[in-house]
């Protein structure tokens, strides 16, 4: 195993306790109550060992199987609580995405082959790595850094911070590149578990090509559910129960993200393509439900870009919010 593989694998382990469920303490108890009773009747089998052999033979029997059931749930308890305990805090996960965005910047100049002074992003203020993370800030100023729009990849896992900030496993990233001459576009997606890159796409344009940057709001495929990883199976059919008795008596607002729509950022070209990231995730009937994410800054990229596009000859004739 090499030196990189080795870094993936702890750091795996280590993110992956912020997904997995903390199992329920009331198991140990329940695991170790029974072990304390094993080790009673056990005593008790002893002491009626000459009196009643019997007695102490039913005793010992018990002992037995409430050893077996409580070594097994206390085997279970530990393992689940390894796998889980002790968690990163949401400001290390967010330090984590922020130094993973920093990355994915420099691999997307590398990958269209730019360097800062090819960039004009003069008057975009926006820093996502800087939003999450002042520790992990570049030393580049804004204004010679390319623009970066990221956000959930809506079929991977998910979690809920202590700060009710949803978290996924792996996450959209877009890095757009506005240069003198063309708008240069990089798209991958990021393994939060490892670090990976995958899917990873390059696109250049012509401002006379580019026809829209939108956000947009379409529904979710139809076998799409939302899966949080910290609930089990118990978990999640007492949700499904919760839902199911609310659909019984028509409740809506006790339905949550019954039927899911994906808001996603959009940059259109003329040729029909477009390249995109979703940046929300809401219900349909309540379009109030939102998750809560981290902030994008879309509002403000699309501003940028706006910006960009009107100063140049030929540039976008719409640009939808």
């Amino acid at each position: 195993m090499t030196t990189v593989d080795r870094t993936a694998t702890r750091r795996k382990k280590r993110v992956e306790k912020y997904f997995n469920k903390t199992p329920d303490i009331r198991d140990l108890r329940v695991a170790q109550a029974m072990l304390g009773g094993a080790g009673g009747a056990a005593l008790l089998g002893l002491i009626m060992l000459a009196a009643s052999p019997f007695l102490a033979v039913l005793l010992f029997g018990g002992a037995a199987y409430l050893g077996v059931k409580g070594g097994l749930g206390k085997h279970e308890y530990d393992k689940a609580y390894e796998k889980a305990e002790p968690k990163p805090t949401d400001r290390e996960m967010d330090d984590l995405l922020a130094t993973d965005l920093l990355k994915i910047e420099q691999k997307a100049m590398e990958s269209l082959g730019l360097t800062p002074d090819d960039l004009e992003t003069a008057g975009h203020n926006w820093d996502p790595v800087n939003a999450l993370s002042r520790s992990k800030a570049s030393a580049m100023p804004p204004a010679k850094r390319p623009i970066v729009v990221y956000g959930p990849s809506p079929d991977s896992g998910y979690t809920v911070g202590r700060d009710g900030i949803w978290r996924f496993q792996r996450y959209e990233v877009m890095v757009i590149c506005p240069t003198h001459h063309h708008l240069a576009l990089y798209r991958s997606e990021l393994n939060l578990l490892t670090g990976g890159l995958f899917l990873e796409q390059t696109q250049e344009y012509q401002y006379a090509h580019v026809v829209s940057v939108s956000t947009v709001t379409v529904p979710a495929p139809d076998d799409y559910k939302l899966r949080r990883t910290d609930m089990d199976d118990k978990d999640k059919e007492r949700e499904q129960e919760r839902e199911n008795r609310a659909r019984a008596r028509e409740d809506e607002d006790a339905v949550r993200f019954a039927d899911v729509v994906l808001r996603q950022f959009t940059v259109g070209v003329s040729s029909g393509g477009n390249t995109s990231v979703t940046v929300g995730i809401s219900d349909k009937k309540n379009p109030e439900n939102q998750a809560h994410l981290q902030d994008s800054g879309i509002q403000q990229t699309i501003n940028s870009i706006r910006r960009v596009l009107r100063d140049k000859n030929g540039g976008t004739s719409f640009v939808g919010v």
